[in-house]
Parts: structure tokens; C-alpha cells; sequence
């Protein structure tokens, strides 16, 4: 900053706070003044400092600037033009400045000391009037000014909002066509299934020396299984829609699983691994038979594919006050406590190929169906146990 001779009357006169003044009252003003040059990059007021001086343009170009995050400064206004005010603001109302200025380009100003701008405004109203004018044109140029980036900001807020929708919408619809793909490995999936068994039966039956009553037996099994493609797609699409649509009756067990129980031993024997049951007591259920099969079937192809070579499934129940415990075991390698607590998720699969992470979840929504629990505990490297728990009915 540089300090210049004080300013001359002709310059005074030229400024449109001092035009109306009289010669003689510009000699008493210019004595209350000081005329600066600031170089560009130069501090005028710093922000946050205590408001001592008042300023007038003269020429060259100020930058209004306020602090943002790091070192970074937002410039909030520009001034630019001859005879504009700038720092009355925070005389007037006696605080600390909001803001800082700078010069951006050499400029010239005039400054007033504080006890200076009390005189001026006591002793001249045509100047106290051009005070009062800086102000309000200040107050109405950062409204507009504010009003101007609200807009902005108000614009680019609605294309963000615009872009959100688009994404999201995307998002959707591919959460969509991943499920309907999901669901539809599912149907493929669990179809494998009874075509094995039906696949294996028909092969025994073709067999010449196989005994009457057995073909018998065997067939009735196939046509279970053919039932359970039907079973199978009402359930999956009850499932998705979350509705349920049980055909209940009232079956003794455990007599209701005995031909479920012989296509269950046949899919181990394949997989040379062992069935044994021990069903103590007898009890009346209400249950679907065909949703009910589900139950077991989708607890023993996992415990298949938990278990190596060898491997005994286990399958218990007995009665216990007003309802039928049963419990299926496996001698397989077991399960984390991670992943115990998310096995009933829907699509949540652990350590298998090509699952589809849907099995469980039907299995406990199929139990849920019918009044009943299921839970299950499992040991690492020696096994998993489903137990669940149905309501009996009394005689």
C-alpha cells in the first residue's frame, strides 16, 4: 500500500458522495481523509478484524471475498466502480467484518478513519444520504446476487434430482430382472430334484424282475414327484408375491412322510450315504403334504451337499406336550456363526454352486405357514441340526 498526496478538490467534486457539496465543506472532508494505491493482491480489510475505516473508490477493481474450507476464498462481490463506498456497513452497525476485500487490479481509494465517518456523517446529510443509498444498494445487490446462486444451485439440484430418479429407476428395474432370474434358477433349480427321482424310479421299474406291489410302490412315487412340479411353481410364485395358499388336511405322522422317506433313501443311496430314522409316538397334524415334502426335501439336498461320502442324514421327532418335535441332522462340515445367523435370508447362499440362496428361506416361510418354528445349530467339521416344532391336534 502506498500513501498518495491528499485528495484534490476536482476529485472530490467528481465522486458521486461529495457532488452537492460546497467547495469549501470539500476542503473540511479531504482533511478527514487519506488517499491510497494498493497493489493487486494487496488486503484492504481483513475479515473477522474490528471496523476502523471507511473507504470510497476512486479507480481500479476490489474483490469482496469470504473464507470457505482450507485456504480457499469465495468471491461474493466486485467493486469496480468510481465513487462506490465499501466498509460503512460495519462502522454503522459497530461489529466485526463478515467479509474481506482485495484488490484484484492497482486501485486507488480514499480512506476515512473511524472518528473521520462520525463527522462526516453528523456535520453533511448529503453525504449521511449517499451512506444510507451504498447501503441499500449493497443490501438489494447481494439479495439479487443471492437470489442469482440460489437459482443456479436450485438448477443444479434439480438435474442431480433428475439424474438420482434415472439412476434409481435403473437400479430397480435391474433389482428386478436379477430376482425374475433368481427365481427363475430356482424353478430350474429345484426341478432337478424330482426329475432325478422320477428319473431313477422309472429305470428300477423297467427292470423285468422287479416284483408287482414294488412297481406298485415305485409308481406311486412318480406320480408324488410329477405332483410336485405343479407344487413347485405355486409355491415359488406364492413365495414372490408373499402370499401363501396351503390345501391343509389332517395326517397322522409319521405315516404322512413314508413315501416322501423312500425318495429320500433312494437320493442318498445314490450319493452313498446312509438314512436312519427314529420316530417316537405317533401324532394328528394339520399340514399341506406336498409343501410339507418341501421341508424335507430342501433340509436333505443340503445336508447332501454338506456331507462327504458316507455321511448319515438323520431324522427324528417325538411328542412333547401339544406338539411334534422333529429333528434333521447331518454328519457334514457344519456352519460358522455367521453364517447360522443368515441361513433363513432370502437369496443368501454359503459354500455351494450354482444355489440360489431361496431353499431355506421357502422352507421356514413353509413352516411359518403352518403355525410352526424352525431353527438350527451347527458345529464346525461335525455336522447341522434343523429342529422344528409343529402344533398337534388333539383327538
Amino acid at each position: 500500500m502506498r500513501i498518495l498526496e491528499p485528495p484534490p478538490i476536482p476529485l472530490l467534486q467528481g465522486l458521486e458522495p461529495f457532488s452537492g457539496i460546497t467547495p469549501e465543506e470539500l476542503e473540511k472532508i479531504s482533511s478527514l481523509m487519506q488517499r491510497q494505491l494498493f497493489a493487486p493482491g494487496e488486503v484492504l480489510i481483513e475479515e473477522g478484524a474490528v471496523a476502523t475505516k471507511f473507504f470510497v473508490m476512486i479507480e481500479g477493481k476490489l474483490e469482496v471475498v469470504k473464507s470457505i474450507e482450507g485456504d480457499d476464498n469465495e468471491v461474493l462481490n466486485v467493486i469496480d466502480k468510481s465513487g462506490e463506498l465499501f466498509g460503512e456497513m460495519a462502522l454503522v452497525e459497530d461489529k466485526v467484518r463478515s467479509a474481506g476485500i482485495i484488490a484484484r487490479d492497482e486501485s486507488e481509494v480514499l480512506v476515512v478513519q473511524k472518528e473521520g465517518f462520525l463527522e462526516l456523517v453528523n456535520h453533511f446529510p448529503q453525504f449521511t444520504l449517499e451512506v444510507a443509498r451504498s447501503i441499500s444498494h449493497y443490501l438489494r445487490k447481494t439479495d439479487s446476487t443471492l437470489i442469482g446462486t440460489l437459482e443456479v444451485k436450485n438448477r443444479e439440484l434439480n438435474s442431480i434430482i433428475e439424474e438420482l430418479n434415472t439412476t434409481r429407476e435403473a437400479l430397480v428395474e435391474n433389482e428386478r430382472l436379477s430376482i425374475v432370474g433368481r427365481m427363475a434358477s430356482t424353478i430350474l433349480h429345484d426341478l432337478k430334484n424330482p426329475m432325478t427321482t422320477i428319473a431313477g424310479f422309472a429305470q428300477l421299474i423297467g427292470l423285468k424282475e422287479m416284483a408287482h406291489e414294488d412297481v406298485v410302490k415305485y409308481t406311486k412315487i412318480i406320480a408324488q414327484q410329477v405332483n410336485q412340479f405343479n407344487t413347485l411353481a405355486q409355491e415359488l410364485l406364492a413365495f414372490a408375491n408373499g402370499s401363501s395358499t396351503l390345501q391343509l388336511q389332517e395326517m397322522k405322522f409319521p405315516v404322512c412322510i413314508e413315501d416322501s422317506l423312500t425318495s429320500l433313501h433312494h437320493n442318498l443311496v445314490q450319493q452313498s450315504m446312509n438314512l436312519e430314522t427314529d420316530f417316537q409316538g405317533e401324532a394328528l397334524i394339520q399340514i399341506d403334504p406336498s409343501r410339507f415334502y418341501r421341508v424335507y426335501e430342501n433340509l436333505a439336498n443340503n445336508a447332501i451337499e454338506a456331507m462327504s461320502a458316507g455321511g448319515t442324514l438323520t431324522i427324528t421327532s417325538k411328542v412333547s406336550d401339544d406338539h411334534l418335535i422333529m429333528t434333521i441332522s447331518d454328519t457334514g462340515h457344519g456352519m460358522e456363526a455367521e453364517v447360522l445367523s443368515k441361513v433363513f435370508d432370502e437369496f443368501f447362499t454359503h459354500k455351494k454352486h450354482g444355489g440360489t440362496g431361496l431353499g431355506l428361506a421357502i422352507v421356514k416361510s413353509i413352516i411359518t405357514d403352518h403355525n410352526g418354528e424352525i431353527s438350527v445349530e451347527s458345529v464346525l467339521d461335525q455336522g447341522t441340526t434343523f429342529t422344528i416344532t409343529l402344533p398337534i391336534l388333539k383327538p
